[in-house]
């Protein structure tokens, strides 16, 4: 439906708005869920900022969610979807942040720092080659990497699940982004549904099922380690 700027007003977008209630409640539910779980790592970076270290937590999500949101960037601009442009835009920006946020505050960055390089490296080379397709076969070649990666990044959460049962902690992830990230992937479920998306609609059901197992270790162990009180023995008198 194109719009004319000239003739837009308060009623007419209201009435664009209401002529499909339901699924326009469903979008602004959507975004501001996605505006939510994009923002939360906010609180991470606050631990970061005042323990002045970010070694306690896993570089492995934040780089995942970078690459993921990068590519469906890409994808979001062969389907010419304006609202999933701008979040994705939203997405890359914020979790770049993160993600310099991250090394910023670690001890020992320069490996993360070539991590970053060589990754940065191969999505540029990627990307050129995308450019190089023809829409059709960009649009799917695009899909088919971004909802494998999506996969891919996926099971970074039976390696946290893992590490949890191990450590018997969950304090390397924050609760915030996995909770935000389970209710998000519910919502991307419908949208792909109804966009009728295949790549969208596999890499989100998978991704629902792998961070719903993730959030249920926050039931079973502790967000903190325990602290041992070591009392210094009394010294006795002979």
């Amino acid at each position: 439906m194109e719009l004319d700027l000239g003739t837009v007003s308060a009623s007419r977008l209201f009435a664009m708005y209401t002529s499909n209630l339901v699924w326009s409640l469903f979008l602004t539910s959507t975004a501001l869920h996605a505006v939510a779980l994009i923002t939360s790592p906010v609180q991470a970076v606050y631990k970061w900022v005042r323990r002045q270290s970010s070694d306690s937590d896993t570089p492995i999500p934040y780089i995942c969610a970078v690459i993921g949101s990068a590519l469906w960037l890409r994808y979001s601009i062969f389907l010419r979807d304006t609202k999933l442009i701008l979040l994705q835009t939203y997405a890359v920006s914020m979790q770049l942040f993160f993600v310099v946020a991250l090394i910023f505050y670690r001890t020992k960055r320069r490996k993360l720092i070539r991590l970053m390089t060589g990754i940065a490296a191969a999505m540029s080379l990627l990307f050129l080659y995308i450019d190089n397709l023809n829409d059709e076969d960009g649009k799917e070649f695009t899909g088919r990497i971004a909802s494998g990666a999506q996969i891919a990044g996926s099971l970074v959460c039976p390696y946290l699940i893992y590490k949890a049962i191990t450590s018997k902690c969950i304090d390397f992830v924050p609760l915030a982004p996995v909770v935000f990230t389970w209710v998000m992937e519910l919502h991307a479920i419908v949208y792909s549904i109804g966009i009728d998306d295949f790549y969208m609609l596999l890499a989100n059901v998978i991704f629902f099922c792998m961070d719903g197992s993730l959030l249920s270790m926050f039931f079973v162990y502790p967000t903190e380690k325990k602290k041992k009180n070591l009392k210094s023995p009394i010294p006795t008198v002979m």
